[in-house]
């Protein structure tokens, strides 16, 4: 729900906050301060999901419909926060699934992109940073932190300006000076900072350097799944999904470029909030086939996957063309790998020279997409390759970037 005027705060429909190992219960209204981690599993914790009150929202909605807030908003009888004023995130969301005749005849299926590059800062990642910054916000959060090599730091700063917080603090690896993504997140008002040979290394060095701030609360640690609310936000896109193809005319595979995995979690998320509303029949519809893809470079949940664990054991990457995908660990690993296996779905890692010709291919066909949206397609043709997916299959793709970014790396 957003509201014109009114005070951010936690959506009473939420029913609770559980771990996402043990699933132990967190009451959401014990929280006056930014929900992190869980305290139930070792250091550091592991990931807490957010559980609405299906039942009453069903009834809700089936008396007045979805709400009528603008962009992901529209969905906000299943966001946790409430009050957001209209200025906030109007333009974040609501990206249409288009067919591609051209693309999809080049490999026997009827093809789908959904691109996120319309979003306000040019990536996916503003759904979930939009919700989360909104969330630790209506817990009292003050000023927002993240380490990042690509997207996320731009969606954290984005936001955190158009709530006029103090500019995000975004950790960077050594060497990312004055690349676009610094560029980006300085021009959005953050305060960036460079450390470590890595992602990893650089939340390692922020979290040991603001240890007492993020302990205290005065500092919000926004990194993928650290928190729930860009889980929350994520699944906007599974429900768009079904409202645009219809639940009778799903895909009968999703193809999504799989690093940290807040998409691919949320998404089938979603599903399984709207198999709780109503909206879709097990027995009646068939729900699409998750597909994670990696790149050969780094591909964790690709190997775990194939060693058949519950959990993602990190690698150390080789380092990849595609930022997004250079992620050698997942701390939400066990949630992607039993989205995977729950929805019948695989796991596909593709060759960088596949991601650079796939690229290619899009830009000539008129298709803006990164070079992570550029590794689904690399991976549907490896799929079909393989005969994973067969001749007249309805595939979607999750384009979760423009080409910008990719052309401007190029530069450097």
């Amino acid at each position: 729900m957003v509201e014109s005027e009114g005070r951010v705060r936690l959506n009473p429909d939420v029913a609770k906050i559980v771990c996402s190992v043990t699933g132990n219960a967190y009451d959401p209204k014990g929280f006056s301060r930014p929900i992190g981690l869980c305290s139930c599993c070792p250091a550091p914790g592991k990931p807490l999901v957010v559980v609405y009150k299906l039942e009453e929202i069903r009834e809700r909605i089936e008396k007045q419909g979805w709400g009528k807030g603008p962009g992901i908003w529209r969905y906000g009888a299943l966001l946790p926060v409430l009050g957001m004023p209209w200025r906030y995130a109007p333009d974040v969301g609501l990206t249409r699934a288009v067919r591609h005749e051209a693309l999809g005849g080049m490999n026997g299926v009827d093809l789908y992109l959904k691109n996120e590059g319309t979003n306000p800062s040019g990536s996916f990642k503003d759904r979930g940073l939009a919700v989360g910054i909104a969330l630790g916000v209506a817990c009292g959060a003050k000023r927002f932190c993240l380490p990042t090599q690509g997207n996320a730091g731009v969606a954290s700063s984005l936001f955190s300006t158009r709530l006029h917080l103090p500019g995000c603090l975004v950790y960077m690896p050594e060497g990312y000076q004055g690349n676009i993504y610094h560029r980006e997140a300085e021009f959005f008002g953050a305060e960036v900072r460079f450390a470590g040979e890595n992602i990893a290394a650089s939340g390692r060095i922020m979290r040991e350097t603001f240890a007492d701030q993020l302990a205290s609360g005065e500092l919000v640690d926004m990194s993928t799944f650290f928190e729930p609310g860009r889980l929350e936000g994520k699944k906007t896109m599974g429900f768009e999904i079904v409202e645009n193809f219809g639940p009778d005319t799903l895909p009968d595979w999703i193809i999504y470029p799989t690093g940290g995995g807040t998409g691919l979690v949320g998404i089938w998320k979603a599903f399984q909030e709207l198999i709780a509303l109503g909206g879709l029949k097990p027995t009646k519809h068939r729900l699409p086939r998750m597909v994670a893809v990696q790149s050969e470079n780094c591909a964790p949940v690709v190997e775990s996957f194939a060693r058949g664990l519950d959990y993602v054991e990190p690698v150390e990457s080789k380092g990849t063309i595609a930022d997004g995908l250079d992620v050698p660990g997942a701390i939400m690993g066990h949630g992607i790998l039993a989205t995977i296996r729950e929805s019948g779905g695989t796991v596909v890692a593709v060759r960088e020279s596949a991601i650079v010709e796939a690229f290619k291919v899009l830009g000539q066909h008129g298709q803006a997409a990164s070079y992570e949206s550029a590794a689904t397609f690399a991976a549907l043709r490896r799929l079909r390759t393989d005969g994973v997916i067969g001749v007249g299959a309805r595939v979607l793709l999750l384009m979760t970037a423009s080409h910008l970014i990719s052309l401007a790396q190029n530069l450097k």
